[in-house]
């Protein structure tokens, strides 16, 4: 220390450079403050076990609609009805699809600007055990308790099946209206196989409660998004992200060196193709890119979108799925494959 300054050290005060001392008010003090910091801790702890906990539910719940081969509006609903129950009914519906029967039918019951048709393959889409796995031949393989639709004067409507009697079906309307008699469609759905159609008429009313008569001609299978036809059509595909495009992503490492693919299809469905190449990809290009651009030459317009490759029936043969194909394209997929022979969709 500079002898200059020393003088000046030496006259202050040593009360001065005393810390202050802790009495039993400032205690209190401070044990009210670690115990606030702890509450606030345990707080945040729990909320984050809670958040972290919902959405566990959530994708459970979403890896379930995943493998149900919903639609987009479809999709969107089941996302909705889940996300306005509580957590303890969301864990309720996942424990027991007993419950998850009763709230779907409730959630359902109460969206009525869905379409009745997408309301029945909803219900049966996410819950395929509490619907009959045999086709629709006759008014006798419907199920008591199953939902199906009225397609009535351009409109649908919601409906139970409550009493089978030969060609008639007694059923609730879950829609609050009542029904005119007349010439009406009836509307129910397999998981797994498809939508059937039933021509016929509602002969009697009471409120809710109405008779359909189904007119004993052939049931409409409406499977369409289950249907493929077998037709050879050319298509050929690229890596995608285009080279340019995925110089613009630095997370997309684009397979480089490699150029177009030819190929025919073998079997056409909106859910994947059936495909065999001119000259097949080496297997190191297709183990490392994942994305691909396929162009499909339907007559009218050629069908442009990206896809996912695999090997099918060995090396001769590949798969080939649509990722993002939109209502309009595969609107008009549909009706290629309708317009030529379709069969049931087997892969």
């Amino acid at each position: 220390m500079p002898l200059s300054v020393l003088p000046l050290f030496l006259q202050v005060d040593p009360e001065a450079l005393r810390l202050p001392a802790f009495d039993a008010g400032s205690l209190w003090y401070l044990v009210y403050f670690l115990l606030f910091i702890i509450a606030v801790f345990g707080f945040l702890h729990w909320r984050l076990r809670k958040s972290l906990e919902k959405h566990a539910l959530s994708n459970r719940f979403m890896q379930i609609l995943m493998q149900r081969d919903l639609t987009r509006t479809q999709l969107d609903a089941a996302q909705d009805f889940f996300k306005n129950l509580t957590e303890n009914q969301q864990s309720e519906i996942l424990l027991s699809q007993k419950n998850l029967a009763l709230m779907l039918r409730e959630y359902l019951k109460s969206h009525a600007q869905l379409t009745a048709n997408d309301r029945v393959e909803i219900f049966d889409k996410i819950l395929p055990g509490m619907t009959s796995q045999i086709d629709i031949k006759s008014t006798a393989d419907f199920r008591v308790g199953e939902l199906c639709a009225i397609d009535l004067a351009k409109k649908s409507y919601l409906a139970t099946v409550l009493k089978i009697h030969e060609q008639q079906l007694l059923l609730s309307v879950i829609d609050k209206i009542t029904l005119a008699p007349g010439g009406a469609h009836l509307y129910a759905y397999r998981p797994h196989l498809g939508g059937f159609l039933l021509a016929g008429a509602i002969t009697k009313t009471n409120e809710q409660a109405v008779i359909f008569r189904h007119d004993g001609g052939p049931i409409e299978f409406r499977g369409d998004q289950h249907l493929m036809c077998l037709v050879s059509l050319p298509l050929q595909l690229q890596p995608w992200p285009h080279p340019e495009i995925a110089a613009e992503t630095a997370t997309i490492e684009p397979v480089t060196g490699v150029d177009t693919f030819l190929g025919t299809t073998d079997k056409i469905s909106d859910r994947a193709l059936a495909i065999h190449f001119n000259t097949a990809p080496p297997s190191w290009v297709l183990n490392r890119q994942d994305l691909w651009e396929m162009t499909l030459g339907l007559p009218d317009a050629p069908l442009v979108c990206r896809v996912k490759i695999t090997a099918y029936k060995g090396s001769q043969q590949f798969l080939v799925r649509p990722i993002d194909l939109d209502a309009v394209e595969r609107a008009r997929l549909f009706n290629f494959i309708a317009a030529h022979e379709p069969v049931r969709e087997h892969f």
